[in-house]
């Protein structure tokens, strides 16, 4: 009876390990499944409230963008279903809103555009949408499998917030055709822009003209007012905008005064369709330049919400949803997309708790394509104009530009760097410039270390700081402490022996050199073996070289080398090597070190010396 009670236990045991373990995978893989079961139904009225808020929004947003993208306003809207949903069952983000964004929408315009006409090969260039935000989803799951997030990391944020700036400037005056109601050839670069505008403001539609002006001032307006007014933050103003349009396009006869018009969009969804494959090779750049930038923007907005309510995003688990939002989408038509800041800020502060916003989000979005597309064919483009241009007003940082001034003037140069190349060379080129440059500038940075001869600034307990910084700051005598603050490897490990050989010429009565590696995170063999060098160097010149706060893996590397056995005990206290736990320890060894050879050399002099007017034997130094 025993024994069957104990397997009964064990097979139960079992048999719960593998369903909780099934279960986990399952939460790993859609994190939907590990957040829904904790909401309670306030929750869940909440997401139903913040899914209903983001669509009334993001169904003028996404026509907006699809419009300067190039693409008609359906493709915008087909945007807005699967791709939701799929990063709402995948994404580690509660709040974050996907879909269409200005930025990236730039970006696709900006590559599409060579390689078809958005006018006349209308379903070509749409296919090449389509293909791109293939390319795209499928760089950004590759990098999720690969574990690559760490890439995109080299576009510093000073770097992305000058293209940033640029490309919202670009994107507002690329409206102006529309705001204007003139023939404007398609162009991405601000001096191209100006050209083909200013011979052209005479033609300008005045009433086309007047929309514009009226719905801008309406959007501004609206935004100041739903930051004071504490009950109108939810009011859905671009949606509000719309309806106006629409009705006073209806009842206005817009398009019998030549006011241009969206024109028909088809209702109903569209089935999956094949891409052209042939054009890959075309697109490259452009997917690769896009999958960064909507992973960074998506990212960043992300890790902030969930920091302040206190969850974590993952990475890795983020590109995967948002590479495979885009594969999905690719096939019914979708543009790239990716999570966008002000409609995650708008989900945020309507309560969206959970992704089931998301879905709430796509469902309502999918029954307007099904059923209400019709309604927007009176709907002017100076309208979809003006709510770009508000949208991206926000993005225009000229205050970082002044703090970049006053902190740092290296990331200042990058971000000039990047919004002047983005303004008149172009936005793909402009990015790559700029991402080209911060990367020359970290490798600068690693190849050019910073170091430091250090001095003791007290004495109980001992503090060593660099001289250069603290004026105070005394050298020991006969001793040289030197702080080496990055990795030792391939790329730097000349420039540091020629540095230090310098500094025993700077210093020609150091005894003893302290090397302080306390930020030395890493060590390659070229690093050790000019450790080794150094080492040599030193008794061939009959100096001491310690070592103080290596970490273990640079001790191990060293080690390795043969230059000194590594066990923590012997080491502390220097009996078989010159490494030391405490920079403390390896200077009182020094000293030690310094003082002895001091009387060693007194001693062959055999001769008395004086110090501060009185006779010094060698008997007395010790």
């Amino acid at each position: 009876r025993s024994l069957q009670l104990h397997l009964e236990r064990h097979v139960v045991g079992s048999m719960a390990g593998k369903n909780g373990d099934s279960r986990s995978v399952l939460a790993r893989a859609f994190p939907i499944l590990g957040v829904v079961p904790t909401l309670s139904r306030e929750d869940l009225q909440s997401d139903v409230v913040a899914g209903l808020t983001v669509a009334v929004m993001i169904v003028p947003q996404g026509m907006a963008y699809a419009a300067l993208a190039a693409l008609r306003p359906e493709n915008g809207l087909y945007s807005c279903v699967l791709p939701i949903i799929v990063y709402g069952l995948l994404g580690t983000s509660r709040q974050l809103a996907v879909g269409p964004v200005a930025m990236v929408a730039l970006l696709t315009s900006a590559g599409l555009t060579k390689l078809a006409d958005p006018v006349t090969e209308t379903a070509k260039y749409t296919e090449l949408a389509s293909l791109l935000a293939f390319m795209v989803g499928v760089i950004q799951t590759a990098m999720g499998v690969l574990r690559l997030d760490f890439v995109v990391r080299f576009l510093s944020h000073p770097v992305l917030s000058g293209f940033t700036s640029a490309a919202a400037l670009v994107i507002g005056l690329s409206q102006l055709k529309d705001l204007f109601g003139i023939q404007l050839p398609r162009d991405k670069k601000l001096h191209k822009i100006a050209e083909n505008f200013f011979p052209e403001v005479d033609e300008t539609h005045g009433m086309t003209l007047a929309i514009a002006v009226l719905s801008m001032g309406f959007l501004f307006g609206a935004r100041k007012i739903k930051r004071k007014v504490k009950m109108l933050k939810r009011f859905p103003d671009a949606l509000f905008l719309v309806a106006v349009a629409i009705l006073a396009s209806e009842f206005g006869d817009f398009k019998e005064e030549g006011v241009k018009l969206v024109g028909e969009v088809p209702s109903g969804f569209p089935a999956p369709w094949n891409l052209p494959w042939d054009r890959v090779g075309d697109l490259a750049a452009t997917a690769a330049s896009i999958s960064f930038i909507a992973f960074l923007e998506s990212f960043a907005v992300a890790k902030t919400i969930a920091e302040k309510e206190r969850y974590q995003v993952d990475a890795r688990q983020e590109l995967l949803a948002l590479g495979l939002c885009n594969v999905v989408g690719s096939f019914f038509r979708c543009m790239p997309v990716t999570g966008g800041f002000s409609r995650s800020a708008v989900n945020y502060q309507a309560g969206a708790k959970s992704t089931l916003a998301s879905m709430v989000t796509a469902v309502s979005v999918l029954l307007v394509v099904l059923f209400l597309t019709p309604l927007f064919e009176s709907l002017p483009k100076a309208v979809l104009g003006s709510i770009i241009v508000v949208a991206v007003s926000t993005l225009v940082n000229f205050q970082e530009m002044k703090h970049l001034w006053k902190t740092d003037k290296r990331d200042l140069f990058l971000l000039l760097t990047a919004f002047g190349c983005t303004l008149f060379v172009g936005l793909l080129e402009g990015i790559l410039i700029a991402a080209g440059m911060s990367m020359v500038l970290v490798l600068q940075k690693a190849v050019i270390p910073h170091g430091a001869v250090l001095g003791q600034i007290r004495d109980d307990p001992p503090v060593f700081r660099n001289i250069d910084r603290f004026p105070d700051a005394k050298l020991v005598d006969g001793v040289l402490i030197y702080r080496l603050d990055a990795p030792l490897f391939f790329a730097n490990a000349d420039l540091w022996r020629d540095r230090m050989h310098q500094l025993l010429q700077e210093y020609p009565k150091t005894v003893s050199v302290v090397l302080h590696g306390g930020a030395v995170a890493h060590m390659d063999s070229t690093g050790a073996h000019a450790v080794e060098g150094f080492i040599k160097e030193c008794k061939r010149h009959e100096r001491e070289a310690l070592f103080a706060e290596f970490n273990g893996p640079c001790r191990d590397m060293l080690g390795r080398m043969g230059i000194s056995k590594t066990k923590e005990d012997e080491s502390v206290r220097g009996e078989e090597g010159p490494f030391f736990l405490t920079l403390h320890d390896a200077v009182a060894q020094a000293k030690r070190v310094a003082e002895s050879r001091s009387v060693v050399l007194n001693s062959v002099d055999g001769s008395d010396h004086l110090e501060d007017g009185h006779a010094v034997t060698a008997a007395d130094e010790c």
